[in-house]
Order: structure tokens, then sequence, then C-alpha cells
């Protein structure tokens, strides 16, 4: 389930892109979601939802871009303030969907 959640986080966090990175993990792992002991539904969501998290928090992501503008500071600066309760929320959702699986 950590290995579900990690693989899109950081794919997004890296290229900007949370659907990308997570319909690319969708494709290549939620076939053998059986083998780890989940429905498909599960493993994707925590994959979709990784992925929203590391876009979030990616300094090439447009939405941080933008707000940095217009905040007037360095997208790094965005990414350092949200780095930790993005990382927090990635835990607390993977944690939960294990217990509630």
């Amino acid at each position: 389930m950590f290995a579900a959640a990690v693989g899109p986080f950081v794919m997004a966090a890296i290229c900007g892109s949370g659907n990308a990175a997570a319909l690319a993990f969708n494709e290549a792992i939620t076939p053998n979601a059986a083998d780890f002991g989940l429905t498909v539904v599960q493993l994707g969501a925590v994959a979709q939802i990784a992925a929203g998290l590391g876009r979030t928090m990616s300094p090439v992501a447009g939405g941080v871009i933008i707000l940095a503008g217009i905040a007037g500071v360095n997208p790094m600066e965005i990414v350092k303030r949200t780095a930790i309760p993005v990382i927090l929320a990635l835990v607390v959702v993977t944690v939960l969907m294990f217990i509630l699986n």
C-alpha cells in the first residue's frame, strides 16, 4: 500500500502533473492489485490521491508557479511550506486506506 502511494507521489512531485503520474502507475500496477491483497479501486484510489498530493508540492506544477508569481516568491518557498503537511497527509491517507480495507 505504501509503494502504491509513494510511486505516484514522487512522480507527480517531479513532473508537476498528478494525473499523468497516477494514470501511468494505474496502467502498470492495478491489474496486479489482487496479488497485493487489494481491489483495483483501492489501489487506484491511493495512487490518485497520492499523485494529487505530490502535484501540490511540485515546484514545476502550474498552480504553484501561478501562486508564486502572485505572492512574489520563489516556487521553492511554497514547496518548503507545504512539504511537511502534504507528506503527513499522504501518510494518513495511506494508513486509513489500509485500515479501512
